[in-house]
């Protein structure tokens, strides 16, 4: 599995101030097109402005202009999964630092990743100082959970100045209409794939068959309610950006 090179189909989307979402399709076996996505949400640290960037994909000339030419702070891995251009951008940006749930680093040290803040808490929202982002000036922008119970070990992420959620395979929205708008391939297997809309029937049973632990995800879901979302942006498939609240109770009304 990798992302398709050169990519082809970029399509910027700013769901708020200082946050860009660059999507591009993304298809598994040929046949299952999720779409992708990266998120650079722009933060004021110590030393200045800089970038926080979530699920990368590989480097590109719309890359460099969403960053505009501020320095890359972090770079994280929302999942186990999801982490297959960040040695690329650590090689582009070596003062930036990676950010992943344990064990990430251990799986793909052979492949020369390595996870300089690795978090090791579970099921609870976590600050940025506790982490070791130690030059986030403003520690309350930055919230994370990690989900034990997910079988990714999913590690989202809430900015709370622009109110949006970052998640990975957390929620699908998919079809990926937005991340295929350039290419216009999504096809028969986009209307199938609208099965697993946030909106459909299908889409609780669905998110849940990505659970190992049904009793940790409830902890975790629970707690990243809290959070003030007013936006979901989701690495396969359209960003939600009205009632994501309403949708996100909908989709995880069992664990609430």
């Amino acid at each position: 599995m990798s992302y398709p090179s050169p990519l082809t189909g970029i399509v910027r989307r700013d769901p708020a101030p200082n946050v860009v979402s660059l999507g591009c399709p993304f298809t598994i076996a040929g046949i299952v097109k999720l779409g992708a996505r990266e998120t650079i949400i722009k933060a004021q640290f110590t030393s200045g402005p800089g970038a926080f960037v979530i699920s990368p994909l590989p480097f590109s000339a719309d890359s460099e202009t969403a960053l505009g030419g501020l320095p890359v702070k972090y770079i994280l891995a929302p999942n186990m999964v999801h982490h297959m251009a960040i040695k690329e951008w650590k090689e582009l940006y070596p003062d930036a630092k990676v950010v992943g749930c344990r064990g990430l680093g251990r799986k793909k040290a052979n492949e020369g990743l390595v996870v300089d803040i690795e978090v090791a808490e579970f099921d609870k929202i976590l600050h940025a100082k506790e982490l070791g982002m130690d030059d986030i000036a403003e520690e309350e922008d930055f919230k994370f959970i990690c989900f034990s119970g997910h079988r990714n070990r999913e590690l989202a992420t809430y900015h709370s100045k622009s109110k949006v959620l970052v998640v990975a395979d957390l929620i699908l929205n998919l079809p990926a209409k937005d991340q295929y708008s350039v290419t216009k391939s999504n096809g028969i297997v986009g209307t199938i794939m609208g099965m697993l809309s946030v909106e459909a029937t299908l889409q609780p049973y669905v998110t849940g068959l990505l659970f190992k632990d049904k009793e940790a995800m409830k902890k975790g879901i629970n707690a990243l309610y809290t959070l003030g979302f007013e936006k979901i942006v989701m690495c396969h498939g359209d960003i939600i950006e009205i009632d994501a609240r309403a949708k996100f109770y909908d989709i995880f009304k069992a664990l609430l």
